[in-house]
């Protein structure tokens, strides 16, 4: 895993739906917002270095503990209503969105609820994808970035070809071999992230 040298980002906090809920930001412009998946946490991003290397590429790269993980406090809300509370409360108007396994669901919940509210997506081996299909139509010219191990046993090849079928602005990237991939090959993860987020107009 790459390791950073430098001192851990500072834990942060804001009340959402009377909880405390616990994030970590690095980085100016405009708003990258990263979930984690149900093994990790918020400190997962800053571990790999993805932070940095989106904050690097003049964005503000942010990463959140769900309610229940790290150090967040539980709540009742669901995890799409939970982000839409998060971006209102931040304050932002939209937000480029990424989401690994769990956190891939959640944002892809979230996104066809409230489509207007997402600049773009990165999908990285999100899980319950068929729970969303006939919802796809609302998010196909968003754009979406899908990155998968090449051997992810937890979420199969069947999910990210169900969302290349349905969505129009998307683009695939096969990275390390297993479901966290992000942890086998950080660097190439990150700059493919990185030319992805560049990349939007």
């Amino acid at each position: 895993m790459y390791n950073k040298s430098m001192q851990k980002l500072q834990d942060k906090f804001i009340e959402i739906n009377g909880a405390k809920i616990h994030y970590i930001e690095e980085g100016n412009g405009k708003p990258v917002i990263l979930f984690h998946g149900a093994r990790f946490n918020a400190r997962t991003w800053e571990e790999t270095g993805t932070l940095e290397a989106i904050s690097k590429a003049n964005y503000r790269a942010i990463s959140v503990d769900f309610p229940g993980f790290g150090l967040s406090q539980n709540s009742s809300m669901d995890f799409p209503e939970f982000i839409k509370a998060f971006i209102s409360s931040m304050n932002f108007e939209k937000a480029i969105l990424l989401g690994a396994s769990m956190g891939g669901e959640a944002v892809l919940g979230f996104s066809v609820k409230y489509p207007n509210l997402t600049e773009a997506l990165i999908l990285v081996g999100a899980v319950g994808v068929q729970n969303y299909q006939k919802d796809l139509d609302k998010i196909s010219n968003i754009p979406t970035l899908l990155i998968w191990g090449k051997r992810d046993s937890v979420s199969p090849k069947r999910n990210y070809e169900i969302l290349l079928s349905r969505l129009k602005n998307v683009k695939l990237e096969l990275i390390g071999e297993n479901h966290a991939c992000y942890l086998d090959d950080p660097r190439n993860f990150n700059q493919k992230v990185v030319d992805f987020i560049k990349g939007l107009k």
